[in-house]
């Protein structure tokens, strides 16, 4: 194989793995207050599908499914099909995906989180 066919390979090789590396798993913990923490869980479905799980102890769960999408290099775009729509913002870099925008009403002003990739 001649070189330009190597460069175009690896350019084509690193671009599909730049899309490959938001899917997964994200989970994290955060606390509240006095022995109170929210758990979230976030589901990025390679093929666009996304949701969101969210449990407090004493309080019912949330659960909500949608879509994702990249908006740019480092912006993950969540986008859950609830009444009202609810969007969810976040900066993805390497294991991590890091709220960046979100419904106060739901998720209040701490929103979900700093959630670090499990699978």
């Amino acid at each position: 194989m001649s070189s330009p066919y190597r460069i175009f390979g690896a350019a084509l090789l690193l671009s599909a793995c730049a899309t490959a590396d938001i899917p997964g798993k994200y989970e994290g913990t955060l606390p509240l207050g006095s022995e109170a923490e929210r758990h979230v869980v976030v589901r990025l479905a390679a093929d666009g599908k996304a949701s969101v799980f969210a449990a407090r102890w004493g309080n019912p769960s949330y659960l909500a499914e949608g879509a994702w999408q990249r908006a740019d290099k480092r912006r993950v775009v969540v986008d859950l099909a609830v009444t009202p729509p609810q969007r969810i913002v976040f900066e993805h870099g390497g294991d991590q995906l890091v709220a960046k925008e979100w419904d106060r009403a739901v998720w209040g002003e701490r929103g979900p989180g700093v959630l670090y990739r499990v699978q």
